[in-house]
């Protein structure tokens, strides 16, 4: 029995207790009705259905409980709203289905309505279950389709990853989750935004879809660098089983420190820590630095890279590095240096057969 059949058998039995008192009014009322012991001080019952609770109403089994301050409805309608400070625990029951951590449910106000029934809890709903939490203004939850939803400020949050976002679509059977606005998150050496989410809690799979941005801080390198890595992409494919794969398509973009690369697609494998980039990667490293290439092997933790097929890279020239060697003077003999006479003209000696021819190196380069 999932906790869906639980809080629906819960309803029922709460329902059924009213529907023995309908015509009375007594000044304590205490009945088990199949698991359920259920108890109130006071109720005030009609015959068109109609009854109120005003004071604390309680109930217990061997797979959970629940209590509120007061009570209302009518059940001939099976229709019950349990008010003020309502919680309601369920624990597992073995041999029905996986095991799962007990839940509580605490809210201003719980609405169960029909058989089978359709749950809403409304004010300060918190929802926990092991080391899960969700919170929200609004949920909601069909027994008969497994369809719930969330609304308002809703926030899912496991050990240390939080999300907020505004709506939460979730079915309690097959496990899949759609998220139709923009969400947000954080962790303790991350955070992310994108404009919408798909995924499914039992496959271990989410999809943030749509200006999609992750930070990753402090992400523990081998060279100690503490140069957080930003990522852009218009889709995230996130695999956590058997390993924690991400996946992103479309405008990918990297940057870490003064690097930045760029391609089509990338997958980081956040055990092994590298990521693969395909598809025609740009790389660029201020001031000067770039390549290209069909693909590139890049180790998130230790920095080291490798670029695969048709690279091509610019690498800065340095001033003067490949700078000409300096030719040597020629060597003047005491005959030719010129008459002091006025009009003598000015005789230069060609350079002495013994000297050395300047070598090819010494072949003036451009200036640069």
């Amino acid at each position: 029995m999932n906790h869906d059949q639980r809080w629906a058998g819960c309803a029922a039995a709460i329902l059924a207790i009213l529907a023995l008192l309908q015509a009375q009014a007594p000044a304590r009322a205490d009945a088990r009705i199949g698991k359920f012991n259920v108890s109130f001080a006071e109720g005030v019952f009609h015959r068109n259905g109609d009854f109120i609770i005003p004071g604390e109403v309680r109930g217990v089994s061997s797979d959970g409980d629940f209590r509120a301050d007061r009570a209302f409805g009518n059940y001939q309608h099976n229709d019950v709203t349990l008010v003020g400070h309502v919680v309601l625990h369920q624990r597992a029951v073995p041999g029905h289905g996986p095991p799962q951590p007990p839940m509580t449910l605490t809210s201003q106000q719980l609405h169960v309505l029909g058989q089978p029934s359709i749950y809403t809890a409304t004010g300060s709903v918190v929802v926990v279950q092991g080391d899960r939490q969700l919170h929200s203004d609004y949920l909601q939850l069909n027994d008969t389709t497994h369809d719930g939803v969330l609304r308002g400020h809703v926030v899912a949050q496991e050990n240390d990853r939080v999300v907020n976002t505004s709506e939460v679509h979730y079915n309690t059977l097959t496990g899949a989750l759609l998220v139709p606005s923009t969400l947000t998150g954080f962790s303790s050496d991350s955070d992310f935004r994108a404009d919408r989410a798909v995924g499914n809690n039992r496959a271990g799979t989410f999809t943030m879809v749509g200006n999609v941005v992750v930070h990753r801080f402090n992400y523990g390198k081998a060279n100690n660098s503490s140069e957080p890595l930003t990522l852009w992409c218009d889709k995230l494919d996130i695999a956590n089983r058997p390993q924690v794969v991400y996946t992103a398509t479309g405008h990918v973009k990297v940057t870490q420190g003064d690097r930045t690369l760029t391609g089509p697609v990338l997958k980081l494998n956040d055990t092994t820590h590298v990521a693969d980039m395909t598809g025609g990667v740009h790389g660029e490293e201020k001031p000067d630095r770039t390549f290209d290439a069909a693909e590139l092997l890049y180790n998130t933790q230790t920095e080291d890279f490798k670029a695969l097929g048709g690279v091509k890279a610019t690498f800065p020239f340095q001033r003067g590095a490949f700078g000409a060697t300096p030719t040597p003077a020629p060597a003047r003999h005491p005959a030719s240096v010129p008459s002091a006479s006025p009009s003598a003209s000015p005789v230069v000696s060609p350079t002495p057969a013994g000297s050395p021819s300047p070598h090819p190196s010494a072949t003036a380069a451009p200036s640069v």
